[in-house]
């Protein structure tokens, strides 16, 4: 049978666990508000000397990339995917390939542009850290209804779509932004 046995001194009962009794939390020489705990040393930020001579000189030099560049980086690949797939198919003509490779780029490329634009009219008003960070958000989700927008108009009016050649265009249109991060000179 199994029971507590409350003679034995690890037991529940002889702890003075019993059920009904209210019992008092014993306090210990320190309080959890002590005072002292509270006293956290000044935070104070580093100044540029300090970041460079910790970091190193590269790190806080202002990035070559840009939104644009990055923009005109998804263009080149869309267009070298697009001239890749007519190559495959049809030689250098616009069959259903490279159509749908295009289409592919185009659903990597136009939200991105269109989010670039939503950034820069944000930055222009900038009414509070709370409102900014809001409005990217809502942009991110403009930029994934964009993109399933994207997908549903060439499925609905392309009827001659080639899955393959799209989906492929628009997962190397997306690795710019790999690519650029990678190589930021």
């Amino acid at each position: 049978m199994n029971y507590i046995d409350p003679s034995s001194p690890d037991s529940v009962k002889s702890r003075g666990f019993v059920s009904g009794s209210h019992q008092k939390p014993k306090l210990s020489d320190q309080s959890w508000d002590d005072p002292s705990e509270d006293l956290v040393d000044e935070i104070k930020p580093y100044t540029r000397a300090e970041l460079e001579a910790k970091l190193g000189k590269q790190i806080l030099r202002p990035s070559a990339i840009t939104v644009k560049r990055l923009l005109l980086l998804q263009m080149g690949v869309t267009l070298i995917s697009v001239i890749a797939w007519s190559a495959i198919g049809k030689p250098f003509a616009l069959d259903s390939a490279a159509i749908s490779a295009f289409f592919g780029g185009l659903a990597a490329f136009l939200p991105a542009a269109l989010f670039a634009m939503r950034a820069q009219l944000i930055t222009k008003k900038a009414g509070g850290s709370g409102a900014a960070i809001f409005a990217l958000v809502t942009g991110e989700l403009l930029k994934i209804i964009a993109t399933v927008a994207i997908f549903i108009s060439a499925v609905l009016l392309y009827a001659d779509l080639k899955w393959l050649p799209m989906l492929l265009t628009y997962v190397l249109a997306l690795k710019c932004y790999l690519l650029v991060w990678v190589v930021r000179k």
